[in-house]
């Protein structure tokens, strides 16, 4: 079979490629169906996507498909946004995340593509709905939110499981049945069917086009091993995923194809497979008992498999790459945890998975282990193993926090037993809803920001896009007349609820305007209820929908409310008036002041009982003003603490803080500590953050910890990792992940690239090579602190 070592050598050397197929494809089908349903309209461009976009098998490949036409390439979504489009001339010097591009691609898409789409895309729909305030402050810098799916929705678990079982003609079956019994008069219900219908034949015919290349290649091909691979590939391509899978091989094949042309129609982002080891064990089992496949085989299988998940690069605009860095699709997996009945369903394909990361890890898949009180000690200390070797990048989900997190939403515990990831760590029911799960990010810091200034921009970062003295918020009782920190915690409030409802409203009209330009009719074909209601995922068919805001900043907000309560309140150290006058200066004039707030005020991550509170009343503040907003699908509005790196791009337009933190810099990163504030061990800083009821988060959070390479290597680094994952579970967290790299190679990284292309880190719930990040989300990350022996 496949040596899958060198097939990720040749991947790493590759430069991504900017492919416009997609975009070209679908701007000509636009402008032939001007006028008609917008359903038909998005049913006959994925036809026409999938039926010119160019086909290749490359060598060895076992597993195939692509959303592009070249072997590392990006597609281009024009639909949704001209934010990429409108950078393209630079898109392939920039200094992170370069792209190549041909000048006749780029011509055509500054000639042909551009123009069609002015005045059309998605982003320009919804802001034609948003007030003149939202527009200027939606993905600003200073604007205290960031709208992620103005380029593009994505973030979705598809009903894998359906498609593996039944095959999409299964789908088309019930999606035609439904059909003949809706009546005439009722065109919309119509109209969205025969488009399900229509779209899964197209998926199906796009299988057909990698069959009859498959068969090109063998009958050329002089190895006559490969000769047998590729008679095998154009077998189950013309099999999958039009029927059920009957083997593993087809079943991996039938998911990545299902996976592919949903990336194809929707966004390239964060759609995901769930727990492969729960719907595929199955096949995997009955291969070795049949003979069909050895273990060893089939652990080659899932190598190919992950592989030609990082064949697909999503180009980000600048702001982007900044807030969401790394050249990745951020497509998570996860295996264990337990059933409905509370037993570990961990298997030994869950085990073959992992060693299947272990051997050819890289960005993709963002691979995460499910852990509950069942969990076999065994396994558990396997994949321990794997986090302290430095092998699998994984991260740790908690069974029992999570479920009944998802039963607090209404999800029955059959359904929220058999949740799984999105993207980063995004929680989701598999093939079952449309969460819209990292929707946008709310900057807590402005928040406090703006209630230490009745409402008002304070002078700010240089590079905010908003004036001194600009009203975002409500006006607020003024600070210098507060006598207590209770005070203060109530105009922060007051400035959560109303930045919270705003955003709720803009993703209201953000969602309405997808619904209604952009409808989703392959990934509503298979998602649980759309074809039982008639009705697109879009427009609220699945049987879950949500929208998700994060809340960015926890830490700087709970220590600086630490410090405003002990300094100003308690001590009567320094006088309101004297700690604004220090923010708006950035300390210049303050530095003693600055070294006292850092050095004896008490910081979140020591397992320090004062400012473990402010913190927890901080997220108790964010859940109350996020939760009480139904979304415009149906379902509610849900919080979530994780920040990609969007911390990052929230903290330039940002004052300095009264926890030390200097105007600029990053804020703190999703349930973590301060950069640098978390000094008395691992144990205190996981003390602290169980502080937080994670239970409420019900989007999900992100907790990432640094470690030498060293820590866990001393004596029993794997039982030691288990004992300490093990005891942050049972203390209430939810998720948790670590780098173990050490800060000297990350900096010999920063200073000399060339010399660590494969370094792989977590900057927030996702992996991503250390070189591709922005210098700026770089350094954030080496300015974290590292836990040694």
């Amino acid at each position: 079979m496949a040596d899958t070592l060198k097939m990720k050598e040749r991947l790493l050397s590759l430069t991504p490629e900017l492919c416009v197929e997609r975009a070209r494809y679908i701007t000509r089908s636009y402008k032939e169906t001007e006028g008609e349903p917008a359903t038909t309209r998005r049913d006959r461009a994925f036809a026409d996507i999938l039926t010119n976009i160019t086909v290749n098998i490359w060598p060895g490949e076992l597993i195939v498909g692509a959303t592009t036409g070249k072997e590392v390439g990006g597609g281009l979504y024009p639909e949704c946004s001209g934010r990429v489009l409108q950078e393209l001339e630079g898109v392939g010097t920039r200094e992170t995340n370069p792209f190549s591009a041909r000048e006749e691609e780029l011509r055509e898409i500054t000639e042909e593509i551009m123009p069609y789409w002015q005045g059309r895309t998605v982003e320009e729909r919804a802001r034609s709905r948003w007030s003149e305030e939202l527009n200027r402050r939606v993905n600003a810098i200073g604007g205290g939110m960031i709208f992620t799916e103005v380029v593009g929705m994505g973030h979705i678990l598809l009903n894998h499981a359906r498609v593996v079982k039944e095959g999409l003609n299964g789908v088309i079956k019930e999606s035609e049945e439904k059909l003949a019994r809706t009546p005439r008069e009722d065109e919309e219900t119509r109209t969205f069917l025969a488009a399900a219908a229509a779209s899964c034949r197209a998926a199906i015919a796009f299988a057909e086009r990698y069959a009859d290349e498959a068969e090109r290649q063998a009958t050329d091909e002089e190895n006559e091993g490969r000769k047998a691979e590729l008679t095998e590939v154009a077998r189950i391509c013309r099999k999958v995923p039009a029927q059920p899978a009957e083997t593993f091989w087809e079943g991996l094949q039938s998911i990545y194809f299902t996976h592919t042309c949903a990336q194809i129609e929707d966004y390239d982002m964060s759609i995901s497979f769930g727990g492969i080891d729960r719907y595929l064990y199955p096949l995997y089992a009955a291969d070795l008992e049949a003979g069909r496949l050895s273990r060893e085989e089939a652990r080659t299988l899932l190598e190919c498999f992950f592989l030609k998940l990082n064949s697909n690069a999503s180009c980000l605009d600048t702001a982007g790459d900044m807030a969401f860095g790394g050249i990745k699709t951020s497509t998570n997996l996860i295996v264990g945890g337990m059933d409905a009945s509370g037993e570990d369903i961990t298997n030994d394909l869950s085990l073959l998975a992992v060693e299947a990361r272990e051997r050819v890890y890289m960005t993709e898949p963002n691979f995460g282990v499910r852990i509950s009180a069942k969990t076999d000690p065994d396994f558990l200390r396997r994949v321990s193993s794997s986090v302290v070797e430095s092998k699998g990048f994984l991260q740790f989900f908690n069974d029992d926090v999570i479920v009944p997190s998802l039963e607090a939403c209404g999800i029955p515990h059959e359904e929220a037993a058999e949740y799984s990831v999105i993207g980063c760590v995004e929680l989701g029911i598999p093939g079952k809803g449309l969460t819209s799960a990292n929707a946008s990010l709310l900057d807590l810091s402005l928040c406090l920001e703006l209630a230490l200034n009745r409402g008002r921009k304070m002078a700010g970062s240089f590079l905010s896009q908003f004036e001194a003295g600009e009203e975002l918020g409500p006006r607020t009782a003024d600070p210098l007349e507060m006598e207590s920190i209770e005070e203060l915690i109530a105009a922060f409030r007051e400035q959560v609820e109303a930045l919270a409802a705003k955003m709720a409203a803009g993703l209201d009209a953000l969602a309405e305007s997808q619904a209604e330009y952009r409808p989703l009719p392959f990934i509503s074909s298979f998602t649980a209820d759309c074809l039982a209601e008639g009705k697109d995922v879009t427009w609220g068919g699945a049987r879950y929908n949500s929208v998700a805001i994060q809340g960015v900043g926890m830490a700087t907000v709970g220590d600086s409310l630490t410090a405003i309560d002990r300094m100003v309140f308690r001590e009567k150290k320094v006088s309101m008036g004297e700690m604004l006058q220090a923010m708006q200066n950035d300390f210049a004039e303050d530095e003693p002041l600055r070294q006292t707030l850092l050095n004896r005020c008490p910081k979140f991550g020591n397992d320090d009982d004062d400012a473990d509170l402010f913190s927890a009343r901080v997220m108790e503040i964010f859940c109350d003003a996020v939760g009480r907003h139904p979304c415009w699908r149906g379902g509610r509005y849900l919080p979530g603490a994780l920040s990609t790196n969007g911390h990052v791009a929230f903290g330039l337009g940002e004052p300095a803080f009264p926890s030390g933190r200097r105007m600029g810099e990053p804020i703190s990163p999703g349930l973590g500590p301060e950069q640098g504030m978390n000094k008395q061990g691992p144990t205190a800083a996981l003390k602290s953050v169980a502080r937080i009821d994670q239970e409420r988060l019900a989007n999900g959070v992100s907790l990432n910890l640094e470690f030498t390479p060293e820590f866990f290597r001393e004596g029993e680094g794997a039982d030691d990792f288990a004992d300490l994952l093990r005891t942050y579970f049972e203390l209430g967290g939810m998720h948790f992940h670590c780098n173990l790299v050490g800060k000297e190679t990350l900096v010999e990284a920063m200073e000399k690239p060339q010399l660590h292309q494969d370094l792989l880190v977590r900057p927030a719930g996702y992996s991503t090579r250390f070189v591709n990040l922005n210098p700026l989300a770089q350094s954030e990350i080496i300015a974290r602190t590292e836990y040694a022996r």
